[in-house]
């Protein structure tokens, strides 16, 4: 199959970041869900992602997933994309639920389209990197029968809070095919996979809206159907917050990684992301490296916001 269609880019935004919630504030010095807050001073995580997303597609073909108590926070940030395409769930029930729900909106606009997702909580050091490894995975999935593909980023070393993803042996085409996911794994085999060649899961995808939804139908039926139910139809409400409240009310919550990606994995592809100062910002830990009151990052530069970091590394347990 070759295309040359553009993708929609589907941002990830919806997440509460509890681990971390002590520790995140705006540039300002609130506490805010971590995906709202400032890393370098000047903007958000969120704002950083949507950047990302407009240097890969115009901003029409951009789709953002957030949560209904977050709108003061998103609300301003997401001005530059259209209010049709803001979907706003009404709880959080698993990042499962939270990409089916976007993708089928994509998918009634245009059928078997291609996705990149961008979750909004990631910290990159090198964009330029990671927007070229983007950029020829879509290429790869436009030009071939790849149907869904996760960006696996290299190791530098044997990460023991990630997320791993390890490709068949002996391939001599990229995108790879998966073989397994590990899930933070110790340290003695962390370092067994780096010398595999295992990569470590971003989280971010690119592939086929059909795929995705074949994927969802056969490892949930029971939610696909009831989404497809509440949501193939002609209601112009359908997407409305009410129609939504109740959807959600009989869905149990569901992790994309967990109950579908590794479930899945020898059907799934990788493409490798040269090393680039990637980051999950999903742990204290993570944080840490990069929120620090004597480098000033993260907006913490005053002496109030430097007292309302350390009160959060004290509740963390931390420092």
């Amino acid at each position: 199959m070759v295309s040359d269609k553009k993708p929609w880019v589907l941002i990830l935004a919806a997440g509460e970041g509890t681990r971390v919630r002590s520790l995140t504030f705006d540039r300002w010095g609130h506490q805010v869900p971590k995906q709202f807050s400032s890393i370098d001073g000047r903007q958000s995580l969120l704002g950083a992602t949507l950047g990302r997303a407009k240097r890969i597609v115009p901003p029409e073909r951009i789709v953002a997933i957030v949560a209904a108590q977050h709108r003061q926070w998103w609300e301003s940030e997401l001005e530059a994309i259209s209010a049709d395409n803001v979907i706003v769930q009404p709880e959080n029930r698993g990042t499962a639920n939270g990409i089916l729900l976007p993708l089928l909106w994509i998918s009634q606009r245009e059928d078997d389209a291609t996705i990149v997702t961008l979750p909004s909580d990631h910290f990159v050091g090198s964009e330029e990197v990671l927007e070229g490894a983007v950029n020829e995975c879509i290429s790869a999935v436009n030009h071939s029968d790849v149907g869904v593909v996760t960006l696996g980023v290299k190791p530098v070393c044997p990460e023991t809070e990630y997320g791993w993803i390890v490709p068949c042996p002996h391939q001599s085409s990229c995108p790879y095919h998966v073989s397994s996911f590990r899930e933070k794994p110790d340290a003695e085999t962390a370092a067994s996979l780096l010398d595999q060649g295992g990569l470590l899961n971003s989280f971010i995808l690119v592939a086929r809206s059909r795929c995705l939804l074949d994927m969802f139908g056969d490892q949930l039926p029971d939610v696909s159907q009831e989404f497809h139910r509440r949501l193939a139809t002609d209601d112009a409400d359908r997407w409305g917050l009410r129609n939504l409240t109740q959807l959600y009310r009989s869905l149990p919550v569901l992790d994309f990684s967990k109950d579908l990606l590794e479930k899945t994995a020898r059907n799934l592809w990788v493409y490798p992301v040269p090393a680039c100062g990637w980051a999950d910002l999903g742990t204290p830990e993570r944080l840490l490296g990069h929120l620090s009151p004597a480098n000033n990052i993260g907006g913490v530069g005053s002496e109030g916001e430097s007292r309302s970091l350390s009160r959060g590394l004290e509740a963390a347990g931390i420092g």
